[in-house]
Order: C-alpha cells, then structure tokens, then sequence
C-alpha cells in the first residue's frame, strides 16, 4: 500500500477561503476530519509544540514547497530526544554513593555515624575496632560495604555486634567478594552469630583469614563449623580461641575434613579427655594443616599420647604449642617418641607444663636419635635445665647447628662451668680478618644514623658478616650490652666492653651455661 504525502498550504489565518483547520492526512493519503483540530488543546488554546502559522518550522508556508530530504536537515539542536546529552550525563562514583548510603541509614536508625567510617571506606583496609558499634552500627556498616570493591581487610573487634551484628556482617560476606581477612574477635557472637558465619562460609570464597576469638561458642555451636569448614576451600587461618569448647568431637571432626586450613588456633578453650583425643585424631588424618596451637587447654597426659601417635601419620605439620596443658613428664615421653618418628615439625612449645628435666631429656634425645628431623625450636620454657642437658644439647647442635631451646635457666646450685670462646673475642677476631673497624661494622646496620640499634638488628648485622655464634654466646652478649633489658644496644657499651673483653675471660672463657 503505497502513502502519498498531501501538502497543505494554510491561508493566513484572516483569509475566509482557509481550509478546515480540522483537516487531518490519512494513511491512503485522504483527508479526515478529528474530533479537535489539531495542535490544538481541548480548552481552544495552541498547543506549545504545534507550529505556528508563517514561522520557519516545519511544515510553514515557507518550506512546503521543498523537497523532503530537506526537512530532514534540521541541525542536531533542533533534533527532539528523551536521550540524555553529555553536558547532563552525571558520573557514578561509587565512594560517594557508599557514603550517601551510610549516612541515610544512621540517620533513619539514630546512629552516630563514624568519620572513620567515611574516611576509610575507599581503603584496603578498614580497622574500626573498639568503635562501640553495636548491632544497628554493624547494619549501618554492613549494607554499604555489599558493593564495596577496595576493602581487602576488615577489623571489628570488640564493638558488641551480638548475634544480630554478626548476621549483618554475615550476610554482607555472601555477597561481597573482595574481602580476604576478617576480624570478629571479642563481640559475643553466641549461637546466632556462629549459625550465620557459618552459612556465609558455605557461600562466600574469598576470605582466607578469619578471627572469631572470644565469642562464647559452645560445643552445640561446633558442628556448624564442622559443616562450614568441610565445604569452605578457601579458609586458610581460623582462630577459635577464648571461647567455651570443651567436647572437641566435632572440631576434631571440622579438621579431618578440611582440606585447605593451614593455621588454627584453638587456644584458651576448656579442652580435655575426650575433645583432646578428638583434635589428636582429626589431626592424624589431616593434609593440610601446619600450624596448631591448643595451649592452655587441659590436653594432659592423655593429650600428649594423642598427639605422639598423631606425629607418627601426620606429615605436613610445622608448628606444635601444648603450652600450659597440665603435661607431666609422663607426657613429655610419650611427645618424644613421635618426635622420633617424624620429619616434618619444626617447632614445638611444651613450656609451662610439669615435664621436669626427666622429660625435658627425653624430648631433647628424641632430636638426637633422629636424623631426619626438622625441628628447630624446642620451648620448654620455665623448665631449669640441668649440665646433662646442656651436654646433650652440645652433641645435637653438632648434627642440627640451627637447633636452639627456650628455657627457664640453668639450675644455679648445679650448674657447670663449660669452656666457650668469648662472644667478644670472636667478634673483634672477625673484624681483625676482614680490615674492619668496629665503628664501620656498627654503622653498617645503624639505620639511624644515632649509634642505638636493638638487638634484633645487632643480630642481623652479624649474620652478614658471617659472624657465629651459638644461642648461648648470644645470650651471654646481650647479657653484657643490654643490661637494662630495653631491647637496645648502644656504641659507646659495644666499644667498653670489647675493649675489656667481658662477656667471658680471654681464650677460652668460663661461662655459666643458660
């Protein structure tokens, strides 16, 4: 069906012979008259957007009689569109609309807001601990922080977020997939609390830190993490300490199954008899975990044994702390013999538990006997060791040179007298080799420039200079710079005591073992 284009010429308007103003074109080209003429409203009044008679707009006398496609060369400010230009177009900013958002919400809720809140909320991290936040204040946080995509680290210890705050934080985590570390430490989370985290880790997989120290869960509370942590693949640190465990069945359980967690801390519970040998199990069939700290628990002796048969299987552990943990030295043998046995663990914390020196050998021999082992950190602090000791010590850091013990002492009514080289002598027989004087030796590693470095990079500076000293020489050297115990070695005491060699006598020097 062809459309044929009628135009039509209006007269001015005072000319009697005008046409019909309700004259209207039709689809085959007709003409049809409206109900109401047209450009113009029901009350007789022009229409703003109908053209007025004699103008230049379209469809005037004036341009009638030229060719279509000229009509169609309007400029583009003429050009009508409901699309918004540039110079209206407004930019997103996602800072300022998290900002909005927050300030809303404590407006609607009666919330203060927090200026480090807004200060921060475009960082990678947001430490708003001790803030006081509350339940309504975690709301407030938590919504915003759903589209948040620079915070990497949240920190919200102690803000008394209770099982309500922690669902918000929750849920915020199921949707936000940016945020790898999460501090909820100390905020009596309870039963509420741990439900929800634990159904966000069943849904978020981005986070790989996560602190929930303090929070009064119950043993109800932990198969919620056992199911939680046997689906998690991405959590690597957990810390569940200062809570109220005290059946570790299904913590013990949430171990065997996890197959990513590498450091848990389980510290400061009410763990013992069978939760002990529950977490000994679990560990025994664990791949993945290499850092495991139960201290202040009540593992006792049973414990122990739990623990030696879990080293014999376990072949990925490093780190061990049964600190505190109410072991004789019944105990420490049976440690021992795992010890023995595995090659894998390089440090291991018995300190504070009753070992005596009768276990105290029995561990430090079960080094000696095993020619595989990685162990390098035996604490077995509060512990007086005994010459036999400090004997048997020397004859294993013959093999293991890196080997070194933390400990209470040497028993002073027993102790012996051993023959070793004077820290000082080695020092300055070191700098004689290589032409160095003591003064350029110091300022190597004076990164102050103020002729005061602490001890851990006095430490460091002789080690690039290949300077060797045992733990014991080290000990007795800082024992003679630092005497006021500040962490801090000073020139001036460098310089008077290599002078005047103390630190031991000259040669061979005769020093008390520590």
């Amino acid at each position: 069906m062809s459309v044929q284009l009628l135009v039509v010429d209006h007269p001015p308007a005072s000319d009697p012979g005008q046409m019909d103003e309700s004259t209207e074109l039709t689809g085959e080209g007709e003409l049809e008259s409206p109900t109401r003429p047209a450009g113009e409203e029901e009350d007789g009044e022009t229409s703003p957007c109908a053209p007025e008679h004699g103008s230049d707009q379209p469809g005037s006398a004036e341009q009638v009689d030229s060719d279509v496609p000229d009509v169609q060369k309007d400029s583009d400010e003429e050009y009508d569109t409901d699309l918004e230009t540039g110079d209206e177009r407004r930019d997103y900013d996602p800072v300022c609309e998290m900002k909005r958002v927050y300030l809303e919400l404590c407006e609607r809720t009666g919330v203060v807001p927090a200026s480090y809140f807004l200060r921060h909320v475009a960082s990678e991290v947001l430490d708003m601990s001790y803030h006081g936040l509350g339940a309504m204040g975690a709301r407030c946080i938590a919504i915003p922080l759903h589209t948040n995509t620079y915070i990497t680290q949240l920190s919200l210890e102690d803000n008394w977020l209770c099982g309500e705050g922690g669902k918000h934080i929750a849920d915020m985590l199921k949707e936000n997939c940016y945020i790898s570390e999460l501090n909820l430490a100390n905020n009596k989370l309870g039963s509420v609390g741990a439900q929800a985290i634990c159904e966000m880790l069943q849904e978020n997989t981005t986070l790989k830190a996560l602190n929930l120290a303090g929070n009064e869960f119950r043993d109800k509370d932990g198969q919620l993490f056992v199911d939680a942590l046997q689906n998690n693949y991405q959590l690597k640190e957990v810390n569940l300490s200062y809570n109220l465990f005290s059946d570790g069945e299904h913590i013990g359980n949430a171990i065997a199954a996890n197959d990513s967690m590498v450091q848990l801390d389980l510290s400061w519970n009410q763990l013992r008899g069978k939760g002990a040998l529950a977490i000994c199990n679990g560990l025994k069939l664990n791949t993945t975990l290499k850092c495991l700290d139960v201290s202040w628990n009540g593992f006792a002796d049973e414990g122990a044994l739990g623990f030696a048969e879990a080293l014999k299987f376990n072949n990925v552990l490093t780190s061990l702390d049964i600190t505190n943990n109410r072991i004789t030295y019944q105990g420490a043998a049976y440690l021992a013999k795992g010890v023995a046995e595995n090659d894998t663990l390089k440090s291991l914390r018995v300190g504070k538990n009753p070992v005596m020196m009768k276990g105290a050998l029995q561990l430090l021999d079960a080094v000696r006997i095993n020619s595989r082992t990685a162990l390098e950190l035996l604490d077995l602090t509060d512990v007086l060791l005994s010459p036999e000791f400090i004997q048997l010590l020397e004859e294993v850091k013959e093999k293991h040179p890196d080997f070194r013990i933390q400990h209470g002492g040497v028993a002073g009514e027993i102790a012996q007298k051993i023959k070793r080289a004077n820290p000082m002598l080695v020092l300055r027989d070191a700098l004689r080799q290589t032409h160095s004087r003591l003064i350029d030796f110091f300022k190597s590693f004076d990164k102050e420039g103020n002729l005061t470095v602490t001890v851990e990079e006095f430490k460091a500076g002789l080690q690039r200079e290949d300077i060797h000293l045992d733990p014991i020489q080290l000990w007795d050297l800082f024992r003679a710079l630092d005497r006021d115990e500040d962490g801090m070695v000073n020139y001036g005491k460098l310089l008077e005591n290599t002078e005047d060699g103390e630190g031991g006598s000259e040669g061979e020097a005769e020093e008390d073992t520590t």
